[in-house]
């Protein structure tokens, strides 16, 4: 049994690894144990297949965004609210975020459209938010490959 402290930091806590064996090739035994081992703490069933149903649950709904030809962006988008907002899904192709707010193609902050109030600027403000961390995030990368490029000619 692998010792593993929690990654929690609870303490009587610990974190359990599963190996799938089928990748394991060899197996060396360092020291045989005689002892038996500690009994395996109990796990809360319901709990994690409440997890197990809304994994699948977001599993479906991206499936479903791509087989209804939704832009990359919209999907990302669609996973940047779902974060923050659990009550979000798809219609077609728009984002329907509390019922209340709907999201059409292209995405943009102005294609938000719902009753004037705090849902909506809050969903707003997630969507410029969003495309503000895109946009940054594309800034960096092209700043790092004009890095990578100087770097290159140098070299050669």
């Amino acid at each position: 049994r692998a010792q593993c402290p929690s990654s929690s930091g609870k303490p009587n806590h610990a974190d359990i690894l599963l190996v799938n064996l089928q990748y394991v090739s060899e197996v060396e035994i360092i020291n045989d144990r005689t002892e038996t081992p500690p009994p395996l703490a109990s796990l809360n069933v319901s709990k994690l297949a409440n997890k197990a149903r809304t994994e699948k649950e977001e599993k479906l709904s991206q499936a479903y965004a791509i087989s209804a030809g939704v832009s990359l962006e919209g999907q990302q988008l669609f996973q940047t609210i779902h974060k923050t907002i659990k009550d979000c899904k798809w219609q077609e192709k728009n984002i329907v975020v509390m019922e209340e707010v709907v999201i059409a193609p292209p995405y943009q902050v102005e294609n938000c459209k719902g009753k004037e109030g705090s849902a909506l600027s809050h969903v707003r403000k997630i969507v410029e938010k969003h495309f503000r961390d895109v946009e940054s995030q594309k800034v960096m990368q092209r700043s790092q490959a004009q890095q990578t490029q100087k770097e290159t000619s140098l070299a050669s």
